[in-house]
C-alpha cells in the first residue's frame, strides 16, 4: 500500500509541475484566470482530475464555476513545489549519452546547470573543461562540498547499482537513471528510471495499435 501511495504522489507531483508550466504559458498570453477544463485540455487529462489534484494539494484558490486566478495559483504552486532557482546537478558516466546531456543547451532555460561530470575512464577525465570531468573517486567529496542533491546516471548496466550506492552514501537525494537497468529507490533516495529503448518500443506499440483501429473503422460492414 505504501508503494502505491508513493507512486500516486509521484504522479500527482508530475501533474502539478505540468500545470505550473501551462499556467506560465497562459499568463504569457495575457490571461488572468483559468478553468479546470482549460488546464485539463492543455495537460491531456480530465478536468475532474485537475480539481482532484488541487483538492489533495489543498490549492483552494478558486472554484469550478469562477475559475482560478492564474497569479494566485502560480504563487500557491511555487510555495508547494519551490520557486524557480538554479538547480545544480552532476552527471555520472560521460560516454555518449552523458556527453550529449552535458552539451544540451536547453537546460539553462529550465534553471538547470550541470556543474561536473564523473567517469572512471582516464581518457575522458578533464578537470579543465568548461564542465569539468572528474574521476569517479572524487564523487563523494564533490557531492558533499558542493551540496549536490540530484545526479544523472549514465553508466553501463554492470556499474549502475554500485554507483547508485555511492551517490546515496554521499547524500544525493534524486537520480535520473539513463542506465539500461531498472534501479530501485531507497528510503531517502528517489530514482526516476529512463529506458530509451523501452519508450521507443512503447511508441511503436501505440502507433501500431492506432493503425489497427483505423483500418478496422475503414473496413465496410460486410467485410467482417
Amino acid at each position: 500500500m505504501k508503494k502505491q501511495d508513493s507512486f500516486a504522489q509521484k504522479e500527482m507531483i508530475q501533474r502539478l509541475v505540468r500545470y505550473k508550466n501551462i499556467l506560465q504559458k497562459f499568463k504569457s498570453l495575457g490571461l488572468s484566470r483559468v478553468f479546470s477544463d482549460n488546464l485539463g485540455d492543455a495537460a491531456g487529462i480530465s478536468a475532474s482530475l485537475v480539481r482532484k489534484d488541487f483538492s489533495l494539494a489543498k490549492l483552494t484558490v478558486g472554484n469550478k464555476r469562477g475559475g482560478y486566478p492564474i497569479d494566485t495559483l502560480l504563487q500557491a504552486l511555487d510555495a508547494m513545489l519551490g520557486t524557480p532557482s538554479l538547480q545544480r546537478i552532476i552527471i555520472v558516466g560521460c560516454g555518449k549519452i552523458g556527453t550529449a546531456l552535458m552539451n544540451y543547451p536547453g537546460f539553462s532555460s529550465e534553471f538547470i546547470q550541470i556543474v561536473a561530470g564523473f567517469d572512471n575512464n582516464l581518457g575522458i577525465i578533464n578537470p579543465a573543461a568548461p564542465i569539468p570531468v572528474l574521476p569517479i573517486s572524487q564523487l563523494p567529496a564533490f557531492v558533499k562540498e558542493q551540496n549536490i542533491d540530484v545526479a544523472i546516471l549514465a553508466v553501463p548496466e554492470q556499474a549502475a547499482a554500485s554507483v547508485l550506492d555511492q551517490l546515496s552514501a554521499a547524500g544525493v537525494r534524486g537520480v535520473l537513471n539513463f542506465s539500461p537497468v531498472q534501479l530501485k529507490a531507497g528510503t531517502s533516495l528517489f530514482v526516476q528510471n529512463i529506458n530509451i529503448a523501452f519508450e521507443i518500443e512503447n511508441l511503436f506499440y501505440y502507433v501500431r495499435f492506432n493503425q489497427r483501429k483505423e483500418r478496422a473503422v475503414s473496413l465496410p460492414a460486410d467485410a467482417t
